[in-house]
């Protein structure tokens, strides 16, 4: 019987695979623009995102396509790529991801990146207690199983709330999310009524009810008690009096069997994909913004560069973004008349992310769970995530805010062979669209508050790393926004906001198919937020564009 070496990297495994990162070979010097752009493309992928890049992989080892990867920013990777500041890394979006052992559980996502990497990608099982939230001086470890949480919820919280009744839900709405995946698969010749008749169920039912109504109302949970089982709403970007259930079930039950992190760090990630695409005859071309998607007759016929360069292809697949692919990509008035135009009146930007990158030029022995600080306000209630996330975000009282913590150096087992004798923190917090067109118009205001931030979130780093008191780092670097893509529509994180109506009104339009010929959409606004919503679009735009829908079951 398998066992966890076989689908795991340890600590003191060898490495074995494409070449690492490392201080010496970061990112941004091993990758250059291109001097010239592959000639006649199969296909135009644009952005390099799990989203991008799975397509371009699928295209390359299902298809034997050559593929043209555009990326305007100097490294591949989207949420997978890392920032390299003065010889420290640090993750731009991948810092937790579950579901990686095929084994249990779901069974899908491991498969899907196994596929798209080569098998090359290793992962690294996080410990037991993979997650800790805290409610002012309450601490709560969050476990691999759902059996353990069950056990210490009930020992703990004995008659606030059915927690077993909440799994059994949780399992019962995930596996109603299929009606509204085959939502993205109905052929253009299918009336938009006929689509949402197939799209109901438990996950299209609790996606009408928000999270806090559900907990309370149907599970009878506490206010404490559910509270924290809120505590990870920052992963799906809205407070719990806001956020529709079915999404923060799937978000809790992504990691009901553990957490996992990329050994190698994200960068691997793309370290495993570019070499499959450029193996088929493909090219990855960084620094290459594209300006236009052009389009004559319905039909598109290939993209122009910032610079004015036009490549010719009839077959794209954007992974940039709906909000960038149909505002700033294509022409404006074929835009307002398709309808897209009118619909980014409708459904908004999910949140951006503020942060402190902490890097010390020591080894130190930093945990490798994640720290979710609930925000704590004086004159709010302790539980009250809501108002202390209105006091947040719409006032700006920064003493008190919570916040996000890990250390990716600890979490990685490749760290101290790629980057030696080094530590890095990284404490994030959600912002708002105004933070961010705000910081970049006032530079006085973005540098104080961006002090104001990493003075606040400092204190959340040395209140559960008390090993980093008295030490100095030798980077300190805080601001707005933190994020995949610094280009994205109001340096959102996850796309589109991830609200009820994403799921139910606008699902019908937010899919693969376009009505361009010949465009297509992935990524996360074509599917689902995040790294494992990205990576599984690529897989379902795929199905949408062959017609064989088997191949989500690849």
């Amino acid at each position: 019987m398998p066992t966890d070496a076989d689908y795991f990297f340890t600590a003191g495994q060898k490495h074995e695979g494409p070449p690492l990162l490392t201080a010496k070979m970061p990112a941004k010097a091993k990758y250059k623009k291109p001097d010239k752009l592959l000639e006649k493309p199969d296909a135009i992928v644009i952005g390099s995102g799990i989203g991008g890049m799975g397509m371009a992989s699928l295209l390359a080892q299902k298809k034997h396509m050559k593929v043209l990867l555009l990326e305007s920013s100097p490294v591949p990777g989207g949420c997978t790529h890392v920032h390299e500041i003065d010889g420290f890394e640090f993750a731009s979006g991948v810092d937790s991801v579950g579901d990686m052992d095929p084994r249990v559980g779901r069974g899908m996502y491991r498969p899907a990146i196994d596929f798209l990497t080569g098998g090359k990608l290793k992962w690294a099982k996080m410990p037991e207690v993979h997650e800790v939230c805290t409610f002012g001086d309450e601490v709560y470890d969050w476990y691999s199983t759902h059996e353990k949480n069950i056990e210490w919820v009930e020992k703990k919280f004995p008659g606030e709330g059915n927690v077993r009744a909440y799994y059994d839900l949780e399992k019962k709405i995930e596996s109603w999310a299929t009606t509204w995946a085959l939502t993205k698969l109905a052929p253009e010749w299918m009336p938009v009524g006929m689509r949402d008749g197939i799209y109901f169920g438990a996950w299209r039912k609790y996606m009408d009810r928000h999270v806090l109504d559900v907990f309370k109302n149907e599970l009878g949970f506490s206010d404490r008690l559910a509270a924290i089982f809120c505590y990870m709403y920052g992963n799906h970007g809205r407070t719990p009096d806001k956020a529709p259930f079915s999404f923060h079930s799937v978000n809790l039950g992504h990691y009901r069997n553990g957490a996992y992190f990329p050994a190698g760090g994200p960068g691997q990630i793309a370290e495993c994909i570019v070499p499959i695409v450029e193996a088929a005859g493909g090219q990855l071309a960084v620094s290459t913004a594209v300006k236009q998607i052009m389009v004559e007759n319905g039909q598109v016929t290939g993209v122009e560069l910032e610079n004015g360069e036009k490549v010719f292809c009839k077959l794209v697949f954007s992974a940039a973004g709906a909000p960038t692919t149909f505002l700033e990509m294509l022409d404006p008035e074929l835009s307002a008349k398709l309808g897209y135009a009118e619909k980014f009146k409708e459904i908004g930007p999910s949140p951006s992310h503020v942060y402190l990158l902490l890097g010390y030029d020591e080894a130190i022995d930093l945990p490798k769970h994640i720290v979710w600080e609930m925000p704590t306000y004086e004159g709010v209630g302790r539980y009250d995530i809501s108002k202390a996330d209105e006091l947040y975000k719409g006032q700006g009282v920064l003493k008190g805010m919570g916040g996000y913590l890990l250390s990716p150096s600890a979490r990685d087992p490749l760290h101290s062979e790629r980057y030696p004798n080094t530590s890095t923190v990284v404490a994030l917090a959600e912002g708002i669209p105004d933070w961010v067109a705000r910081a970049k118009k006032d530079t006085v205001w973005r540098d104080e508050f961006a002090a104001g931030l990493g003075e606040n979130l400092m204190k959340i780093v040395e209140r559960h790393m008390p090993m980093l008191k008295g030490k100095t780092p030798k980077l300190r670097l805080s601001g707005i926004p933190m994020g995949c893509n610094p280009n994205a529509w109001h340096g959102s994180s996850l796309g589109l906001d991830p609200s009820a109506e994403r799921f139910v009104k606008h699902t019908h339009w937010l899919r693969p198919r376009t009505k361009i010929g010949g465009l297509w959409l992935t990524g996360q606004d074509a599917f689902s937020a995040g790294f494992a919503g990205s990576m599984l679009s690529s897989k379902v735009t795929y199905a949408a564009w062959t017609g064989n829908y088997l191949s989500m079951l690849m």
